[in-house]
């Protein structure tokens, strides 16, 4: 009786393959279950901050893990509606920032790994919180950058410099963003016009329109605003608003001698909109919400 043996070979290459060692199927495999198909696994869950458009292109950023001042945070950045064997060859930098737009980490270039950029970054401990990633973006001789708050909401709003809120107008063809300013203890309000929601340039009309807010929660009543003065038209930090006779600060009740007291408690609250009358034409805010600044 003749009894078949096996190549030695061929039996240890059967003996491998039924192995039940995962480790020893995956590793290096690629395959759900390797740590190739993991990216971001050593720097925790990944966090969604939202989508920008940099020079035509698209990208998605998302945060791995927690970021803490101090210690080294991580960022993965992936094309969107691209090919993404594309990102080797970008020039992509990546850095954190506080609300105020200072710089709180170092700009790192993003490093090519599985179809991804991945960024480290380390914010430095202070009093200034980590608010937003900034991501940076140079080629075809164009230098674009963009922004995501930190925390995953997607977008950011407008912050006015006198902790007011802010609101969007129209005025004809342009538009600008307004800071309205309610000081609970006095019922007073501060009003300053902008052409950009970056509040830096002024959008000065005339010092006589007719500045008129109506409260939407209060039996739509309606005050009128007015400059301070004609001089210098300070604000209450002491900073000058005249320019050629024009000017983008109004207050309630100054000289009027209006009722303000309506206005005043840390619970106020009330829809608002702005409409001012300058020079023929028509300014309008979008409606919002006013709350106090509280002292």
């Amino acid at each position: 009786m003749k009894t078949s043996r096996l190549p030695f070979a061929l039996v240890a290459l059967l003996l491998f393959a039924c192995s039940d060692d995962p480790a020893a199927e995956t590793a290096g495999s690629g395959m759900p279950g390797s740590a190739a198909a993991q990216p971001g696994a050593d720097h925790g869950d990944a966090m969604d901050l939202g989508q920008v458009t940099l020079i035509g292109r698209e990208f998605g950023i998302a945060r791995l893990g927690e970021l803490v001042p101090g210690s080294e945070g991580a960022f993965q950045v992936r094309p969107i509606g691209a090919v993404a064997s594309e990102l080797a060859d970008l020039n992509v930098y990546l850095w954190i920032e506080s609300q105020d737009g200072t710089q709180l980490s170092a700009p790192a270039k993003g490093g090519y790994e599985d179809g991804t950029l991945h960024f480290h970054a380390t914010p430095r401990a202070g009093e200034k919180a980590p608010f937003r990633v900034m991501l940076r973006l140079r080629a075809d001789d164009m230098d674009e950058r963009a922004s995501l708050p930190l925390d995953g909401h997607g977008h950011e709003h407008p912050s006015g410099p006198h902790a007011g809120v802010p609101a969007k107008f129209t005025a004809g063809e342009a538009s600008g963003y307004l800071e309205l300013k309610l000081h609970d203890n006095n019922g007073d309000l501060e009003l300053w016009l902008f052409q950009s929601a970056e509040f830096a340039e002024p959008f000065d009309v005339a010092t006589d329109a007719k500045v008129e807010l109506s409260f939407v929660d209060v039996d739509g009543r309606k005050i009128t605003m007015q400059p301070r003065n004609l001089e210098k038209n300070e604000d209450e930090a002491g900073q000058a608003n005249m320019r050629a006779g024009k000017t983008n600060y109004f207050i309630f009740p100054g000289s009027s001698g209006a009722d303000a007291t309506w206005l005043q408690g840390k619970d106020f609250q009330s829809i608002v909109s702005l409409r001012i009358s300058n020079a023929g034409s028509e300014l309008v805010s979008e409606e919002f919400v006013l709350s106090p600044h509280a002292h």
